[in-house]
C-alpha cells in the first residue's frame, strides 16, 4: 500500500505533464538534486524501463537503480527502487506516481511503500519516509516550474 507524500497541482493537461515526466531527458534539465543518470535500456519509456540515478538530498548523495513495474499512460507509473542499503536489510521500496486532470491543469501525487522484514515502531518509519517525501516535494515543485515553462 502506498503511503502519499507529495502532490501538487501542474498547469498543464495531465497528457502534457505525463509525457514530460517519462522523458528522462528532461529529469536532468528539471531535477536539481539528480546529480547522475544512466538509462539501462533504450527508449521507449515504459513497462520495464531502468535507470541508474545518484541523488542529492540534504548533505548527502545516493545512488539506487529503479525499474518500471507498472506504466498506464497517463494516470500512473510505479517503479521498484534497487537501494543497497535497504536491499541488504530485506527491505522492499516502490514510488508511485499518480496523473489526474482537474480541469485543464493535473493533479501529479507521489506515494511510496517501503516494506521492511519484520514491522518498525511508527517513529522510525517515519524517519524513513520524512526525506522521501521532502525529496519528491522537492522534485514535483521543480518539475512544476519545468513543465509550466514549456507550456
Amino acid at each position: 500500500m502506498y503511503k502519499l507524500v507529495a502532490s501538487i497541482v501542474v498547469a498543464a493537461p495531465r497528457e502534457a505533464v505525463f509525457a514530460a515526466y517519462c522523458d528522462p531527458a528532461n529529469w536532468t534539465a528539471a531535477l536539481p538534486g539528480l546529480v547522475t543518470l544512466k538509462m539501462l535500456n533504450d527508449p521507449p519509456f515504459g513497462l520495464g524501463t531502468r535507470w541508474r540515478q545518484r541523488r542529492r538530498m540534504l548533505w548527502m548523495s545516493d545512488e539506487s537503480e529503479a525499474e518500471v513495474t507498472v506504466f498506464d499512460p497517463p494516470e500512473r507509473i510505479e517503479y521498484r527502487i534497487d537501494h543497497p542499503k535497504l536491499a541488504a536489510d530485506g527491505a522492499v521500496f516502490h514510488m508511485a506516481e499518480h496523473f489526474a486532470a482537474e480541469g485543464g491543469a493535473t493533479r501529479w501525487s507521489v506515494g511510496v511503500s517501503l516494506q521492511m522484514p519484520k514491522p518498525v515502531p511508527g517513529f522510525i518509519e517515519w524517519m524513513m519516509r520524512a526525506p522521501l517525501g521532502w525529496g519528491a516535494r522537492r522534485d514535483l515543485r521543480a518539475f512544476k516550474r519545468f513543465i509550466e515553462r514549456q507550456q
